[in-house]
């Protein structure tokens, strides 16, 4: 049975692709390759910092300022993201608990809070305003077509959800609760490549600082 069986909404038929604008089929391209965008992003900020001299903070030294914001936003990224992978049963249900009783889109605050925090133990301003705006406006764009997408699959309940939750700010703390957290969907969503690339890249800016 189709979801739109199943919510009880009438399908409708894909546009041709040859009738989108140039410019939607673009953003579907750098939505769909956004993560690849990000990477080689980075990699080249990152080069540009070795070449021009710059130096990531100590990762060990808790009593410079930046570092203990830059592994905290890390930490609290990760936390996060794992929070939500570990609840979130994708197109199987409307999932709504966990941090998504808070925001929509806590794996994309967890990636962006990520991404900060290395800019910050990087000690490269200039990368944060990569992340704060074009990398900001490519994952909209994914939020913005997903939640599309959740819509005509959910229906009813998602229009509901959607007025009773925000998208990226929460309206309250959580009361963090993880009951229905299971190491079954974490792994099924594959949270583990997040884990271990995140430990990389400390790593990485540790040896970095040190050689």
């Amino acid at each position: 049975m189709t979801a739109n069986a199943i919510v009880g909404t009438t399908p409708t038929r894909p546009e041709p692709q040859s009738a989108r604008p140039w410019w939607d089929k673009l953003v579907d391209w750098l939505v769909r390759y956004r993560v690849r965008i990000t990477v080689v992003v980075f990699v080249i900020l990152l080069t540009e910092d070795v070449l021009v001299g710059v130096k990531p903070h100590d990762l060990t030294n808790f009593r410079d300022a930046k570092t203990v914001l830059g592994c905290l936003l890390v930490a609290a990224g990760l936390l996060l993201r794992s929070w939500a992978a570990g609840v979130l049963q994708k197109d199987a249900q409307l999932t709504t608990s966990g941090p998504y009783g808070i925001i929509r889109n806590p794996l994309y605050v967890g990636s962006f809070l990520l991404m900060i925090g290395f800019c910050i133990l990087g000690d490269d301003r200039g990368n944060i305003w990569f992340v704060l705006g074009p990398f900001a406006a490519l994952y909209l764009m994914k939020v913005s077509r997903e939640e599309r997408r959740l819509a005509r699959i959910f229906g009813d309940p998602w229009q509901s959800y959607v007025r009773s939750v925000p998208r990226i700010l929460p309206r309250r703390l959580p009361s963090l609760s993880f009951v229905d957290w299971n190491l079954s969907h974490w792994l099924g969503n594959r949270e583990y490549r997040a884990v271990g690339a995140v430990f990389l890249g400390m790593i990485a800016l540790q040896l970095w600082h040190l050689y």
